[in-house]
This record gives structure tokens, sequence and C-alpha cells, in this order.
């Protein structure tokens, strides 16, 4: 019976790794190609990136708000230092934070009433050439549940 235990927790940690089964998509801002998980409601928006030890180059994910606001974001529980870029409801970018962990003590806020949040392993944006004006293209209209 001890190996089922130790079987059933291997595949428990392989799911906290970052199998969540939140629908990904694949985006643009500008030129630059990302595969995103999105977050629509309010406990995964609340979730976000909680517990990821690890982010692929180009891999990230999109907040998605239902109406334009100002975006507040923190890290607690979030290992991985990341940049979240703020988008308002035409896909322009407001600004973008770098955010580093540490247990949810600092509050990262967008400049402008943002409608998304664009959450990428830090570095990501400055890599690509990204900056404030730079637009966000969805495959498809994404609404916030």
């Amino acid at each position: 019976m001890k190996w089922l235990t130790a079987g059933v927790c291997g595949v428990a940690l392989l799911w906290l790794a970052g199998c969540t089964g939140q629908e990904r998509i694949e985006i643009r801002v500008d030129g630059a190609r990302a595969t995103v998980e999105l977050a629509r409601t309010p406990e995964q928006r609340a979730r976000g990136l909680m517990q990821r030890y690890q982010l692929d180059e180009g891999e990230g994910m999109l907040l998605v708000y239902p109406r334009p606001q100002t975006i507040s974001l923190w890290m607690k529980d979030v290992p991985i230092p990341l940049d979240a870029a703020f988008f308002d409801e035409q896909g322009a970018l407001v600004n973008i934070r770098s955010m580093i962990p540490d247990g949810g003590k600092r509050v990262y806020y967008s400049q402008a009433p943002a409608l998304y949040a664009l959450e990428m392993k830090q570095g990501w944006f400055a890599r690509q050439g990204i900056g404030v004006g730079a637009r966000l293209h969805l495959p498809r209209v994404i609404r916030a549940q």
C-alpha cells in the first residue's frame, strides 16, 4: 500500500507543478508571441501564478478583468520574479512593473485603468523590445467571467 501512496503523491506533485487545466491561448504583443493561461474568474485571478516554480520563455498568464480599472497585483506565494504589463481596453500597453517574490508584502499597480494584466518571466518584455504603447493581439474576444 505504501507504493500506492507514493504514486498518488507523485501525481499530485506533478499537478501542483503547473498542470492546472486552465485554458491556454496564443497571443502576440506587437510581433512577440507567447502562450498564456487565461485567468478570467475572480478565483483564477486571485490564484494567479501562486506555487509556480518555473515558467518557460514565452509562457505566462493573462488576467482578464470585467471592466477597465486600476489593477493591483502582489507576489504572495509566487516564487518566480515576474514582469506584469497592463493593457487598456483597446489593447494598448499602459505600463510594465517588475515584481519580485516577497511573500506579498508589496502591491504593484497599473498607472491607468486597464482591462488586462499579462504576467511573464521577468525580463521577457525587455528582451522582446516591448514598451509603453505596444499592442496586445488576442485570437478572439476574451471576457472575464
